[in-house]
């Protein structure tokens, strides 16, 4: 049975990060949008209070919190910045892939370090990402990875990767039974493994979160940094997305809630014909539009997450979540931006950063445009 009433120990965490987001995040918002740099001092800070590896078994020092607990922390993180939250967003993506199909040695090699120092994990993204390719090939007992790949999300700043790699074709042309639909395969890589990253991406919003290219050039990895097994990463990353989507949705709704605050905050504080313009119609309608889409796509992460911490299947549910979050996170900004009126787009005022983190959000791991064409897919084969 899904129930959305938080516990007496939920609502701590809730109140936590959001303390820590208003506190630490929001104050340093602004500074780390305009230069683009890895927030470090900040993300030191939240190391220390333990959420930055919320997800992260109790085995291995962490707290071992669910998908909807780790959802509720992601919300009020975002809430400050998410740009700043997003290499913390980046971490928890890779080290659930760890966490839901690792060995138990490499749980104990990957996970560990991140309990005992302020360091994080980070990913390859695979979202409408084109541009490049990494493939393997075996050599004995071990793997080679080469090939370029165009986005990994903490490139250059984390302690290890997760990498989808798929299968060089070269070297098993002479093989009949390589189907037409190529498989993909997960591993790990660490960051002393002579991964070559290019310069940062620079992008429209979210801009605290380190994006860059790679190229890996006969990268030789042992059996053990295979995740799960060889050809499995399709449905290795359908299981994760449960989860992950979740997470990336709850961040969403932390922007879409900071706007909102923002344009309301405004609102009554702005007067035109000598009352707050919060009183006119037109203003009400839209700040009531904005709170209502919120809060539909607040439960709609909380349905997804519930059910992946019930162990159901829930792929359709995780996407409804994220491709209604990503449209409405652009709504609400837009018209945080449209409330502010000529103020919207000036960078001394908030809401102008969230509008591109909004657009960031809207293109991160797949579009909501793509999500709904898998959906409308699934729902046509399924008749």
């Amino acid at each position: 049975m899904i129930s959305h009433k938080l516990t007496t120990e939920q609502l701590e965490y809730q109140k936590l990060a959001r303390d820590f987001a208003a506190r630490e995040i929001a104050a340093h918002a602004h500074k780390y949008d305009q230069s683009g740099d890895f927030a470090g001092d900040v993300f030191a800070k939240l190391w220390e209070t333990g959420l930055a590896n919320a997800s992260v078994p109790e085995s291995l020092n962490g707290l071992g919190l669910s998908c909807f607990d780790s959802c509720l922390i992601a919300e009020e993180l975002a809430s400050g910045c998410s740009g700043i939250a997003g290499s913390v967003e980046a971490s928890a993506i890779a080290q659930q892939f760890v966490i839901d199909f690792g060995s138990d040695e490499q749980q104990k090699k990957f996970l560990l370090p991140l309990m005992d120092e302020a360091c994080l994990a980070g990913f390859g993204m695979s979202g409408g990402i084109k541009s490049g390719r990494v493939f393997y090939r075996k050599e004995g007992e071990q793997f080679v990875l080469s090939g370029k790949h165009p986005a990994f999300v903490n490139g250059g700043i984390a302690q290890w990767y997760l990498v989808a790699a798929s299968e060089d074709r070269r070297e098993v042309s002479g093989r009949s039974d390589i189907v037409s639909k190529e498989r993909f395969s997960y591993f790990l890589v660490s960051a002393d493994d002579d991964i070559d990253f290019g310069e940062r991406l620079p992008a429209i919003g979210r801009r605290a979160q380190i994006i860059c290219p790679a190229r890996l050039d006969e990268v030789y990895l042992p059996a053990s940094a295979l995740l799960g097994g060889e050809g499995e990463g399709e449905r290795m990353y359908c299981q994760a997305l449960t989860r992950n989507y979740a997470l990336i949705a709850a961040g969403m709704v932390g922007v879409a809630r900071s706007a909102l605050e923002h344009a309301l905050r405004y609102a009554k504080e702005r007067t035109t014909f000598g009352v707050a313009i919060a009183q006119h119609q037109a203003i009400s309608f839209m700040l009531a539009d904005m709170a209502k889409d919120i809060e539909a796509a607040r439960l709609l992460v909380y349905q997804a997450a519930q059910l992946a911490d019930q162990g159901v299947m829930s792929t359709a549910e995780a996407v409804c979540a994220k491709a209604f979050a990503q449209e409405m996170v652009m709504r609400v900004t837009t018209d945080a931006v449209q409330i502010y009126g000529g103020y919207g787009f000036s960078r001394e005022y908030p809401v102008e950063k969230l509008m591109r983190d909004a657009k960031a959000y809207q293109l991160f791991e797949h579009t909501s445009e793509g999500l709904k064409v898998e959906m409308g897919r699934h729902l046509v084969t399924a008749v």
